[in-house]
């Protein structure tokens, strides 16, 4: 099982056990890597990496001031999320702190995203059909998302996982480079952050939600 806890040499960490490992934004790594990338992907060039370079059986991704917690606050040991993991397929954080039981939609017009989400969501209708289009709008009309591209799954979900979010989102940023737009900072880390429940959704995931132990 590994975990990589995302951040930069400028962070603090909690203290992390055998099972959590720093992935370091600001540190060069070795292989196939998308870190040039990491001002537009954030944390998932951690998930790029994770995909790349690790085959531990579960894994998963965790920022250094958020960590996935049990009912105590204690990070979720190896044990708890491999007993979580026998009757569901993936482990993320559910939130509401920006819709506030209101669409999640409507946090993203009050932070002039909506442009944005439309022409990507027009770029997924064409390159990934209607029906998946059809799942975003349903979570991006509910009132959670799944925060900051967080999760705890078996290897073997999130390599299918990221063949699909990869290859859309490196398609639709040589679709933006092709029209001459430039793609706004972290806007890659963004899009999935919202839009990871809807593929999970989508495809018949059992999603369980975590406590959160927030860092401040």
């Amino acid at each position: 099982m590994k975990i990589y806890v995302v951040g930069s040499n400028k962070n603090k960490f909690l203290p992390l056990d055998n099972i959590r490992e720093k992935f370091l934004i600001d540190k060069p790594h070795e292989g196939d890597n998308i870190d040039f990338l990491n001002p537009w992907y954030c944390e998932l060039t951690g998930l790029y990496y994770l995909w790349k370079h690790v085959n531990d059986d579960i894994v998963g991704l965790e920022h250094y001031r958020r960590y996935f917690a049990n009912d105590n606050g204690k990070l979720l040991s190896e044990n708890e999320i491999r007993e979580i993991l026998q009757t569901n397929d993936i482990i993320c954080i559910k939130t509401d702190e920006y819709s506030i039981k209101k669409p999640v939609i409507t946090w993203i017009n009050r932070n002039r995203k909506r442009t944005d989400f439309d022409k990507f969501l027009i770029f997924c209708k064409h390159y990934v059909g209607q029906e998946y289009v059809n799942e975003c709008w349903k979570i991006l009309n509910g009132d959670y998302h799944c925060l900051g591209n967080m999760f705890i799954c078996k290897k073997e979900l999130i390599n299918e996982y990221c063949e699909f979010i990869f290859d859309v989102l490196f398609m639709y940023a040589e679709a933006e480079k092709y029209f001459k737009r430039e793609l706004p900072k972290r806007i890659m880390g963004y899009f999935t952050e919202f839009l990871f429940a809807a593929w999970a959704t989508f495809n018949n995931k059992r999603i369980y939600f975590s406590k959160l132990r927030f860092v401040k």
